[in-house]
């Protein structure tokens, strides 16, 4: 099902809620803007008149609108907080609980250095590698792909 009006924004991932809220009601006056904090359960309806703006727990978006991730990822965007600087040196199953939670359209995997994995030929949105050394450590900025 197609709806009337401009129903996707990806250049709104990263901003405030406010602001997106304040920019998805001015390019479609036909929908109300629901912010939602990630982690929250909702319902999977599809309805055209609402558009689901995913926030973390510092009011920033992490995406909108449930069913257009499919055609986020379809168009090579990543959807989301897509690196974790910030855990460089933690353990890794923390990392990895941690990556999860702030993003939840990724799946991590830890992976133990000097391991050997397949080149991929496309950005990969949905996975993010956790390198860790022999003791459990982050030892790369963990990022999507």
């Amino acid at each position: 099902m197609r709806c009337a009006g401009k129903d996707f924004w990806p250049e709104l991932l990263g901003a405030k809620a406010r602001e997106a809220r304040s920019k998805i009601e001015s390019e479609n006056d036909l929908v109300k803007v629901v912010i939602v904090k990630e982690g929250t359960f909702v319902t999977h309806d599809y309805r055209c008149d609402r558009v689901r703006v995913w926030v973390d727990k510092h009011g920033t978006v992490t995406r909108s609108k449930t069913q257009d991730l499919k055609n986020a990822k379809m168009a090579g965007q990543c959807v989301g907080k897509e690196d974790w600087p910030e855990l460089l040196g933690a353990e890794g199953t923390v990392a990895k609980e941690t990556i999860e939670r702030e993003n939840s359209t990724v799946k991590a995997e830890i992976v133990l250095e000097g391991t050997i994995v397949p080149a991929d030929l496309v950005r990969v949105c949905d996975r993010v590698r956790v390198w860790v050394d022999t003791c459990g450590i982050v030892t790369r900025v963990p990022t999507i792909g």
